[in-house]
């Protein structure tokens, strides 16, 4: 008889995040389709990024670091650009322009998404997780 594998509470956390990030990003793509626009958003894989991490898929695991890799090199470079930005940034919901916002504000957003980019990287590769996914 196997033994059940309890999940920390911050694992749980990651794929949450995943999976509202999956919800978003399907929300993104109805949107831009009722605006008669095809937005391609890698982000659904989110919704399988989740449930692969509460059910402690190695595969899904490793497209959860790679996602997050991509944030933690992706946040900074956007950081960057909205510095070297002339005047105030678009803000968009669900891909859609719905007004403008300071840089100040895009900066702070960057910044809190890189620092949970880096707890869900030090989630996903603490040991005790890496051991319920067998690596």
């Amino acid at each position: 008889m196997e033994e059940k594998k309890s999940i920390p509470v911050s694992l749980t956390v990651v794929a949450l995040l995943f999976i509202l990030g999956g919800i978003s990003a399907v929300i993104e793509i109805v949107v831009s389709l009722m605006h008669n626009h095809l937005n391609i958003n890698f982000g659904v894989l989110g919704l399988f990024i989740g449930p692969g991490l509460l059910r402690l898929s190695r595969g899904w695991r490793t497209c959860a670091l790679v996602f997050t890799w991509i944030a933690l090199i992706g946040v900074p470079i956007i950081a960057l650009l909205f510095i070297a930005a002339r005047g105030p940034l678009d803000f968009k919901i669900f891909g859609q322009v719905v007004g403008q916002t300071s840089k100040a504000l895009g900066l702070l957003v960057a910044g809190v998404v890189f620092i949970i980019a880096v707890w869900q990287y030090w989630v996903l590769t603490r040991s005790d997780v890496k051991e319920l996914f067998g690596v």
